[in-house]
């Protein structure tokens, strides 16, 4: 019962840790697009979007992690978006993913 506790609370954790990081690069696209700098067709922003309305709802240990693989994804599209405009980020720590 308390292992079942634990894990419970490693997982709200590492689906908040999840989100901050998807709020923290969408926060980082968006004051570049703010700049002037153009996100082609709004990809990289729809997907932020998409990712934390999933992250919102996941209840599972496998869907967390689906979700953390598109965002470490993403944060390297973004990553390499900003560099071509001479802007650099820093890797976010991200949770992982299974029971402990």
């Amino acid at each position: 019962m308390e292992k079942d506790k634990e894990n419970i609370l490693k997982f709200a954790r590492a689906k908040e840790d999840t989100l901050e990081n998807l709020e923290g690069i969408k926060a980082s696209l968006v004051r570049c697009i703010e700049e002037g700098m153009i996100d082609e067709d709004d990809a990289n922003y729809n997907e932020l979007l998409g990712l934390i309305d999933d992250a919102h709802i996941v209840d599972s240990w496998g869907e967390l992690g689906e979700i953390i693989i598109k965002g470490k994804t993403l944060e390297v599209d973004v990553a390499t978006w900003l560099s071509f405009h001479g802007r650099t980020s820093i890797s976010l720590p991200w949770p992982k993913t299974g029971i402990y």
